[in-house]
């Protein structure tokens, strides 16, 4: 029991670490730096689904940091079943993955002063707050952008109805004429979302505040 204690400690650190250290939400969008992050999982329910794998890189001075990108296996404490389908990932794969936990420490180091970026962000958002409401006892309050809401704000800007299936990832690097990826592969979703956030950042006006993006992401 006392062991649990101390090890918990250090990551309950790290997570007010991470909040304390967020950028201002007044200071220049162009001015932050970024986590772009992609989870695959066995499901949509974080309640009772898994993250089986997860890629991230880094945005700084309005350039991806080729060195910064990491993909992690996560072992899943059940079978992925038939959402291997979806992502490719089978049980013998993921027996020498992370530990849940592991990948948590890893991704809130890397995050410290950094706003997360994701495709379809609310996917992301739960999984990680359920993973460490169940790892630490409480979420942390990450501060996010949804490239999918910040691209359906863009269009609507302009008076465009866009039907759903136009605001997948794929959908919208073709429309930006961006370089395809391969879908449902992590690392792979991060590079090409964070190619997107780019994009959709360089369209905006140059003093568009980070509250803007916010705002613009709910």
């Amino acid at each position: 029991m006392w062991s649990w204690f101390r090890k918990a400690e250090p990551v309950h650190q790290q997570i007010r670490q991470y909040e304390t250290g967020l950028p201002d939400k007044r200071a220049r969008a162009r001015d932050c730096s970024y986590l772009v992050l992609d989870f695959e999982t066995t499901g949509l329910d974080p309640g009772k689904h898994h993250i089986v794998s997860a890629g991230w890189v880094c945005i700084e001075q309005q350039r991806i940091l080729l060195s910064s990108a990491q993909y992690h296996l996560v072992r899943a404490p059940v079978s992925v079943g038939q959402s291997a389908v979806i992502h490719g990932l089978h049980n013998p794969q993921l027996q020498s993955g992370t530990e849940l936990h592991e990948l948590l420490e890893l991704l809130l180091q890397q995050a410290q002063g950094k706003v997360l970026v994701s495709h379809h962000s609310g996917l992301e958002l739960n999984f990680l707050r359920q993973a460490c409401l169940y790892c630490y006892g409480r979420p942390a309050r990450f501060r996010m952008l949804d490239t999918l809401k910040l691209e359906l704000f863009r269009l609507q800007l302009q008076g465009r109805l866009v039907a759903q299936d136009k605001l997948t990832l794929a959908a919208c690097l073709e429309r930006h004429q961006l370089p395809a990826i391969s879908e449902h592969q992590a690392l792979s979703d991060a590079f090409g979302c964070a190619q997107l956030f780019l994009t959709q950042l360089q369209q905006r006006d140059s003093g568009t505040s980070l509250a803007d993006l916010l705002s613009q992401s709910r």
